[in-house]
């Protein structure tokens, strides 16, 4: 200490003294409270995912979050809390946090709610098996849960009443999307999302003034996903397959013959055509039970406006274009076969 500053002190008086003391300390306790407010080790970023229960209290919260690295100190992180009035406003959720935060920055995350999110696509076309399979690579929820929510989860949407209560009723209305959702969101909830997202599109498109009821246009819907590949083609195959059910004709899809399979194949084969199934459309009449999977925006589009054609067949280019080649008759139809070379 300097002599100048010794000498003062020393002719201070008592109190004076402890101001100086109280003061000192003070500002030492400051130094060493704002330092335990930093963060653990501003050079480690990589995120780590942290749980907080529903009904969590704020100390346990503290604790987990020492224990796990992620803050210095559980007493500096309650402190800070209460200090700006945000002590019973952290939410529950998984969080990604890393050890470069701050106290501040982890506490306005989780008074925010800031929870961590993934996101999954469902394609246009993937029947519930399908959908299933993403779900559960994606680890959203087991292909066990996913089956139990479809067959017994209860959805209050006009489109679904009068469908039976079996693991193919929402088959086709799990509209194909990219999906954004916060981790550890509860199966049924990841199950109504898609089923909005569905009724928001149907809600928005051109009103049914065919013949068709609602399910039966999402199963049609899901045929022509299932048929076409380009969504300029998809208003005509909506023409050939209602002028087939006008005539009474068979819709002869091989996407349902696709669907009726155990296994999918790249092509079908005569003798898969005739297989013994209410989906098999070269034997059975007019549309089958239900959806073959979930159509999109535009196939669900060409069915309510379909083109106005003559067309009664179709067959696909083999020049890998998505393009197919439409026949009034079926003369026509076999000369276009030919041309193609199949």
């Amino acid at each position: 200490m300097e002599p100048f500053l010794q000498k003062n002190i020393k002719g201070m008086p008592r109190a004076l003294k402890l101001i100086v003391f109280i003061a000192a300390l003070g500002m030492l306790l400051c130094a060493l409270f704002y330092s335990l407010l930093g963060p653990v080790n501003s050079e480690d970023s990589v995120d780590r995912l942290f749980m907080v229960k529903q009904g969590t209290a704020a100390t346990q919260i503290a604790q987990d979050l020492e224990k796990e690295g992620l803050i210095k100190n559980a007493q500096a992180f309650v402190f800070y809390a209460k200090l700006t009035g945000n002590l019973s406003k952290l939410k529950a959720g998984h969080y990604f946090f890393n050890s470069a935060m701050n106290i501040q920055e982890i506490t306005t995350k989780l008074v925010e709610g800031k929870v961590a999110s993934l996101s999954f696509t469902i394609p246009e076309g993937y029947c519930l098996q399908q959908i299933a399979e993403v779900l559960a690579k994606k680890e959203i929820m087991t292909e066990k849960e996913f089956w139990a929510v479809v067959k017994e989860g209860d959805f209050a949407y006009s489109f679904l009443q009068d469908l039976p209560q079996t693991e193919k009723r929402l088959e086709g209305y799990l509209f194909p999307d990219t999906y954004i959702m916060p981790i550890g969101m509860p199966a049924e909830e990841v199950i109504k999302m898609m089923l909005r997202r569905f009724d928001t599109v149907y809600k928005n498109l051109p009103s049914n003034e065919t013949s068709l009821t609602t399910h039966e246009v999402v199963t049609l819907a899901s045929i022509i996903e299932g048929e076409c590949l380009l969504d300029r083609e998809r208003p005509l195959v909506a023409s050939v397959f209602f002028n087939r059910l006008k005539r009474g004709q068979r819709l002869e899809a091989d996407a349902t013959v696709q669907y009726a399979l155990e296994a999918r194949k790249q092509r079908v084969l005569f003798k898969d055509t005739e297989i013994e199934s209410a989906y098999n459309t070269y034997r059975v009449e007019g549309l089958p039970p239900g959806p073959i999977g979930c159509p999109g925006e535009a196939s669900l589009r060409a069915v309510l406006e379909p083109a106005d054609t003559n067309y009664f067949y179709f067959v696909a280019k083999k020049d890998n274009s998505g393009e197919h080649v439409f026949a009034r008759t079926f003369a026509e139809h076999k000369a276009n076969k030919r041309k193609l070379g199949y």
